[in-house]
């Protein structure tokens, strides 16, 4: 896991009203005996903290590769440029995404719009509620359901799970046209 924590995105409104910051970070991960895939998950963050447990996590991506012999060679060859972009990459794009999202309504019923978004009945009464703890409102846009999930996915113990729910909520931000 590595994280630039110097370099923030900053964004407006990013919580209660307040301006904010998120941090770039990635992770990198191989199966020591090959029985799984190696690849990178890369996402913006609020914080980690010492034990590096990551708070806050958005836009979560990632690229995995199939073990293979040729895994390491495809690794440094498809991969590699990737992080090295996504290293020197412009946080505009990023932040035009975000205010998309804030400005972007939720105009469907939100059970409709988050089981179509395939999160379950109870996965969605705990991403509302989870809202509600940390903002005091419903949700109103794909930004507020955006932080929702991820407000949600904290209280899962198990971390895979955790993981899987971040992802789902990443992949809501792709709905923001800018």
């Amino acid at each position: 896991f590595l994280a630039d924590e110097v370099n923030r995105v900053e964004m407006h409104n990013r919580r209660d009203g307040q301006n904010g910051s998120l941090a770039r970070g990635f992770f990198i991960w191989n199966s020591e005996v090959g029985d799984a895939t190696m690849g990178i998950g890369m996402f913006l963050f609020d914080y980690a903290c010492s034990n590096r447990i990551i708070w806050g996590v958005e836009q979560f991506k990632e690229v995995r590769l199939r073990h293979t012999m040729s895994a390491p060679e495809r690794f440094v060859e498809e991969v590699a440029p990737i992080l090295t972009a996504y290293s020197q990459a412009s946080a505009l794009p990023i932040e035009q995404t975000i205010a998309a999202a804030q400005q972007a309504k939720i105009d469907t019923d939100l059970d409709t719009f988050l089981k179509n978004r395939k999160f379950t009945m109870s996965e969605s009464t705990a991403i509302k509620a989870a809202h509600m703890r940390e903002e005091g409102r419903p949700i109103e846009t794909l930004w507020d359901a955006t932080t929702a999930v991820t407000a949600a996915a904290k209280t899962i113990r198990n971390q895979n799970d955790c993981v899987a729910m971040e992802r789902k909520g990443g992949a809501l931000l792709d709905l923001a046209d800018f």
